[in-house]
């Protein structure tokens, strides 16, 4: 088995801010309207070594829908991917494929990643209507071109627990998930543990600020557990528009030297 290095996954730390978004500004409305639908543009850049010689340039467009039918959130992802380096990085997610035999010829790839389909379950609050649960199940579709280093070619779900309080303008929240990915002889993959925990405070009327910290078991044997910050700045712009503005530092191998992140939803109705 090739040894390769894995970056950190970056889906399940956008489904945290997806909910947590979603719990801030559309938590009532769902429950008073029937149906509220979201469309997300999202962008998402990295560029690091990865613990290797060589750099590897990352660069991820992914296009959601949301659907919020009170207590379920159902969402649908369709990326846009391309990828720059010497072919030993693989996206944890299954995004990102990594060199196939032992040449390191370099990796110069762009085109449909792998769909992410999601179903969430808002349960009642509890401890006097002060916490906020949901449960999640997420399921990564191998459409990426495994041919062409862009995916794995084999079915992922995932398994994640959201907990949110909020007191005066923070919102305090958790998450704590597992990752089961499909096997193939190429990678050696593993099944994994995730948590984060974050802070969020809201300024004035439409604007949010917080910080992330993400940690997640190794994907492989070959691979190093990763250890990340996120903060954030959220604006909503109006009652239908949201932008998101976020960067991720990690203290590990797996994760690359920069990153940057911009989505803007709009919700109807």
């Amino acid at each position: 088995m090739k040894d390769l290095t894995f970056p950190s996954s970056l889906h399940a730390t956008q489904n945290l801010l997806f909910l947590l978004i979603l719990f801030i500004s559309q938590s009532a409305a769902a429950q008073d309207d029937p149906n509220v639908h979201k469309f997300t543009l999202g962008s998402y850049f990295s560029q690091g070594d990865y613990g290797s010689t060589e750099e590897t340039d990352i660069a991820y467009f992914p296009v959601s829908y949301e659907l919020t039918t009170f207590p379920w959130v159902l969402s649908v992802t369709a990326p846009y991917l391309a990828l720059q380096g010497p072919g030993d990085v693989f996206f944890e997610t299954g995004n990102i494929g990594g060199d196939r035999d032992e040449s390191n010829e370099f990796v110069d790839e762009r085109g449909i990643g792998d769909v992410f389909l999601s179903a969430t379950y808002q349960f009642p609050p509890v401890l006097n209507d002060r916490v906020f649960v949901d449960f999640t199940l997420q399921a990564k579709l191998p459409t990426a071109d495994e041919s062409r280093d862009l995916g794995t070619g084999e079915l992922d779900l995932g398994y994640q627990l959201d907990f949110y309080s909020t007191l005066e303008r923070n919102t305090y929240f958790s998450t704590l998930g597992y990752r089961q990915r499909g096997k193939t002889p190429l990678f050696d993959l593993e099944n994994s543990f995730y948590a984060s925990l974050g802070l969020m405070r809201q300024y004035g009327d439409n604007t949010f600020l917080g910080l992330i910290y993400d940690y997640r078991e190794r994907a492989s044997s070959n691979a190093f557990e990763s250890h990340e910050i996120m903060p954030f700045l959220s604006y909503n712009l109006g009652k239908q528009w949201n932008f998101m503005l976020y960067s991720i530092v990690g203290f590990t191998a797996s994760s690359a030297d920069q990153i940057i992140g911009l989505q803007a939803s709009y919700t109807l109705p």
